[in-house]
């Protein structure tokens, strides 16, 4: 539901929630096939994300801010997260 942008690494898929502020991470099967959902995540900064890219052990979303009427100065922001897939 609401799904958006998509990161998938090795069997790992990323799926953006825009609507629900959410990530969720899905394990695909070997063959890509099918998956079970294994945790979501949020953040209180999270306004509408849109898409997902990865670098070192974080997840970067920007937000799309669908909910504001976008001005010429509407500011826009991107919200970088742990990645919860990696281990510290």
């Amino acid at each position: 539901m609401y799904g958006d942008g998509l990161l998938l690494r090795g069997r790992t898929l990323f799926a953006v929630q825009n609507r629900l502020n959410a990530v969720t991470v899905l394990r695909l099967n070997a063959a890509g096939t099918d998956g079970r959902v294994v945790r979501r995540v949020s953040d209180r900064r999270f306004d509408v994300p849109a898409t997902v890219a990865a670098y070192g052990a974080r997840l970067y979303l920007p937000n799309a801010r669908f909910d504001t009427k976008p001005t010429p100065t509407t500011p826009y922001t991107a919200v970088a997260i742990p990645d919860p897939e990696r281990r510290s």
